[in-house]
C-alpha cells in the first residue's frame, strides 16, 4: 500500500512517542528490539517514522515498553 502525507505524519508522530516512551524508560533502541525480538535498525526505523506499524505490532511495542495501546 503506496503511502500517503498524512499516513507519513501519522508515522512520524508514532515513531516520536515510541521514542518518547523508550527514553523515559532509560531503554536504548537494542534493548526494545530485544523485547521485541526486532532488530535495532528495526526500531530506528519505527521510532523515524519509516515504518507503518499494523495494530498489532502497536500492541506489542506497548508491552515491550510496558504500557497501554491506546487509541
Amino acid at each position: 500500500m503506496p503511502r500517503t502525507a498524512a499516513s507519513e505524519i501519522t508515522a512520524k508522530a508514532v515513531g516520536e512517542e515510541i521514542r518518547r516512551a523508550r527514553r523515559e524508560l532509560a531503554l536504548t533502541q537494542r534493548e526494545l528490539a530485544d523485547r521485541l525480538g526486532a532488530s535495532q535498525s528495526y526500531v530506528a526505523n519505527v521510532e523515524a517514522g519509516r515504518e507503518n506499524l499494523t495494530l498489532g505490532k502497536l500492541a506489542q511495542v506497548a508491552n515491550a515498553l510496558g504500557t497501554a495501546l491506546q487509541i
